[in-house]
């Protein structure tokens, strides 16, 4: 009996030494996601890029255009049916943001941490810019098994969740909450459909399921480092 229980003492140390062995840190699980995607030194080569995409609404043809430029400028603006109906420009210190019910202009915490969001390969600054992430766990989406991140920025404020498929590594979904006048609004984005661009892994399928309801984008070209200027980002 005492030969029993030492027995299934060691096999259940070694299942767990097993296990430990098996289950990455949060750390590891975006050193894998920036390795699947081409690697530190390839990412760090990006000075900017121009993504396309485009999209069918309720209000028809939907174009949607995003520049990122290092270090902490972004923006994007979003036409359906050849009329602007959103506009975001981020300068790294304020965020200007327009659409059909007015503007307004973001700065202090709140645009650093959009910023913190929205910048290049933003895993990559997670670390300088204070965000902490932590291993959730695992979880099925789509049907694969990915390891689930929680983010929360430096204030402790702003939290959001990726989802890394735990085979490649590539990252598969991701939740935000934000908060407006009619209370918390969700968004999930769905990531799929990966092409190599410059050496680059990026997806060009995103299925964003929000209150607005479904909407599928379909990358239609990636540009990378073709001298996108500061002006581009100006914040008046």
């Amino acid at each position: 009996m005492k030969k029993f229980v030492l027995i299934a003492g060691l096999v259940a140390l070694a299942w767990q030494s097993v296990s430990a062995q098996s289950t990455p840190t949060a750390d590891e699980v975006v050193d894998k996601y920036i390795a699947a995607i081409g690697g530190k030194d390839a990412l760090m080569k990006v000075t900017d890029m121009t993504t396309n995409m485009s999209s069918e609404g309720q209000m028809g043809a939907i174009m949607i255009t995003r520049k990122q430029k290092l270090p902490n400028m972004f923006s994007m603006v979003i036409n359906a049916n050849g009329m602007e109906v959103m506009k975001q420009t981020g300068d790294g210190t304020k965020i200007a943001m327009g659409g059909m019910q007015g503007s307004r202009t973001i700065d202090g915490d709140a645009a650093k941490q959009m910023t913190v969001m929205n910048v290049l390969f933003p895993e990559l600054h997670y670390a300088e810019n204070g965000v902490k992430t932590t291993l959730v766990g695992t979880e099925k989406v789509d049907g694969k098994d990915t390891y689930k991140l929680s983010h929360t920025s430096a204030d402790g404020v702003t939290t959001w969740t990726d989802n890394f498929d735990a085979t490649t590594g590539l990252k598969v979904q991701a939740v935000t909450t934000a908060k407006s006048p009619q209370g918390e609004m969700k968004s999930t984005m769905n990531y799929s459909d990966y092409k190599d661009v410059n050496g680059i892994k990026i997806p060009m399928t995103i299925l964003q399921q929000s209150p607005r309801g479904p909407m599928t984008m379909t990358v239609d070209n990636v540009k990378i480092n073709k001298g996108l200027k500061d002006s581009d980002f100006t914040v008046k």
